[in-house]
């Protein structure tokens, strides 16, 4: 199990409970950024593998910041959002096997959940960023639910061919993507109604390696001050 020549791999996620997929119920409005039709919850983690198995160490919750030359939208801002209250755990060990992560480092993982909605007065917006990169090392894309839904059309591209996707595919429930987020760059259509409304259900996990980490004081105040 590795990403492939391409950078990428689509697998399988572990067998999924009521609980994780009733919590996305209950995310918070995000007022940052989209256009009024997404809900998300957010942590961070630190990784470390022992013993044989990756340890996850829930770090202390903080706002979400990233820089503003990944995200033009609402980069170097710090973004407020409320902690994931399931535990995914599970499903990011089987994201570390499937890249898989180097065990000789310690890593910091950002959590996104999110819920992003559509109807027949809300267009069902999934990247306002546009084609982009995260600016982490890796990315996982995992999906829980496409209800009442078409759309949501993965593209992976090059860096030095940011114009022509390599790989395209819809991500299906119990579904996830990894790539390479330094090799490649991604982007997901708009997800449209079938009928009245519809939504998506995934999460988005970025792996950074520790002494790269994307946490603490020192990280936000050097990504808002470049906003």
């Amino acid at each position: 199990m590795a990403l492939n020549e391409q950078g990428f791999r689509v697998f399988s996620l572990p067998e999924t409970g009521s609980d994780i997929l009733e919590s996305f119920d209950d995310l918070g409005f995000d007022e940052y950024i989209g256009n009024g039709n997404r809900w998300r919850r957010f942590s961070q983690y630190k990784l470390v593998h022992k013993d044989g198995a990756w340890d996850f160490e829930l770090l202390p919750h903080r706002p979400y910041v990233t820089y503003s030359k990944f995200n033009p939208i609402a980069g170097g801002i710090r973004r407020h959002y409320k902690p994931i209250e399931v535990d995914f755990t599970e499903h990011i060990r089987e994201a570390c096997a499937q890249i898989p992560l180097p065990e000789d480092d310690v890593w910091q993982i950002n959590v996104h959940q999110y819920r992003v909605i559509t109807n027949k007065d809300l267009q069902g917006v999934v990247v306002p960023e546009g084609v982009h990169q995260d600016g982490h090392e890796f990315v996982v894309i995992s999906v829980y639910r496409r209800a009442g839904i078409t759309g949501a059309e993965l593209t992976l591209r090059n860096a030095e061919d940011k114009e022509t996707p390599i790989f395209t595919t819809t991500v299906q429930e119990g579904q996830a993507v990894a790539f390479d987020d330094r090799q490649l760059w991604h982007y997901v259509t708009d997800i449209v109604p079938v009928e009245d409304e519809g939504y998506r259900d995934i999460t988005v996990v970025s792996f950074s390696r520790w002494s790269e980490r994307w946490y603490g004081e020192d990280f936000e105040t050097e990504a808002v001050s470049q906003g």
